[in-house]
């Protein structure tokens, strides 16, 4: 294994060759296969609308939270408003104005995915990249070449501050080997298209982002790649999980992340290592996923039995019952007149008290508590099943 100082990725021997019998990722790759089997499996069971809304809602994470990676933090409203726009979706937020860069993330992983069966080239490449800056300038105003690869002399350096002291994580290959750095990588990731893998999707990562083909966007632009790698391998264009907020959602997971990519890079540690990471990431986010789809399962349930029952709701108790089932499995606590009164201001405690009755007496819910102001109900278990 290289120590050398400046030894760097793709200064080694096994660069570009990788040996596929040096990966012993079996058990964690099984792991990963059963955690987005089982999430398959509940979309399967989604309806088309619920499978749309799902498909908006991981694409907004993905969005935020790539983008947040980097250091680019993206206004939610925004985002939810150009995903409608983009997919065709009604929307209750406010329309706002559009956002050229917000607008080119989004199409970048639209692209990747619902476009997996195209092959990668180096104008859908550049086509990415230009997208994410639409003005020709990075987030601090400085401009930057888009819509090819860098041509910059200097080294292209992965560096951080500690205290007034500059430390260099990594120098990706010079701007002159770029080119025929990007030919080998895209025809690999064509080639292996036919037999497409996690394993896969985990190289193509760690090949495309220490390359750095471009003066910026690159942490962005690897994540599409591995999103389009994944599509393959799943063989849809349906996003089922977000790669990159599982990342940000846990501090511990995303020092994991740069210590372990930069420690690949160095020659620390084995591309055996970056691949069990990734396919880690993987299946925890298709568990977080299975989480959401389990409850946007559990609403349809709900409603459909309402449905059957003929139960009649006033347009409080639905607006109160779908913010409930909108939390789902986050949803701590009891139903209390409190909760209810926040999601329905300006409504007297009487109001409140007759609808809450009229819901534990339509058995939509059940009694926990049932002291005075303090009582509190639970969704009748009853209305979920199918």
């Amino acid at each position: 294994m290289a120590t050398a100082k400046h030894y760097w990725a793709w200064q080694r021997k096994d660069w570009g060759n990788w040996n596929l019998s040096n990966i012993h990722a079996s058990d964690q790759l099984e792991k990963s296969v059963r955690t987005v089997s089982k999430i398959q499996t509940l979309s399967s069971q989604l309806s088309t609308k619920d499978k749309n809304n799902i498909k908006a809602k991981l694409l907004e994470e993905e969005t935020i939270h790539t983008s947040a990676i980097e250091g680019k933090i993206l206004d939610r409203d925004s985002v939810r408003s150009s995903i409608s726009r983009r997919l065709g979706i009604a929307s209750d937020h406010i329309k706002q104005a559009k956002n050229r860069s917000i607008d080119g993330i989004i199409e970048t992983l639209l692209d990747a995915t619902e476009g997996y069966e195209s092959p990668l080239t180096y104008n859908r490449l550049c086509r990415w990249q230009s997208s994410l800056f639409p003005t020709g300038r990075d987030e601090y105003g400085y401009p930057i070449e888009t819509g090819c690869y860098r041509t910059s002399n200097e080294d292209m350096k992965v560096v951080s501050l500690i205290g007034n002291r500059e430390v260099t994580h990594y120098i990706a290959p010079p701007s002159d080997t770029v080119p025929v750095e990007m030919d080998t990588f895209i025809s690999w990731f064509n080639h292996t298209a036919k037999k497409p893998s996690y394993i896969r999707a985990a190289i193509a990562t760690y090949w495309f982002v220490s390359i750095h083909p471009f003066d910026d966007g690159n942490g962005r632009l690897c994540r599409a790649v591995a999103d389009m790698a994944i599509a393959q391998a799943e063989d849809t264009g349906l996003r089922l999980y977000s790669f990159s907020s599982t990342l940000r959602a846990s501090a511990p997971l995303m020092k994991e992340y740069y210590n372990l990519l930069e420690a690949c890079q160095r020659g620390e540690k084995t591309l055996n290592d970056w691949v069990i990471f990734f396919l880690e990431v993987v299946e925890q986010a298709a568990h977080d996923a299975s989480v959401l789809l389990f409850d946007i399962n559990k609403k349809t349930a709900f409603w459909d039995k309402c449905r059957i029952r003929e139960t009649v709701l006033n347009e409080r108790q639905i607006k109160f019952l779908n913010v409930v089932l909108d939390q789902g499995s986050s949803f701590v606590g009891n139903i209390q007149r409190k909760r209810y009164h926040k999601i329905n201001k300006h409504v007297s405690e009487e109001t409140i008290k007759r609808d809450l009755q009229d819901l534990l007496k339509k058995d939509v819910i059940i009694s926990i508590q049932t002291v005075g102001r303090n009582a509190g109900y639970q969704l009748n278990p009853e209305w979920f099943e199918t």
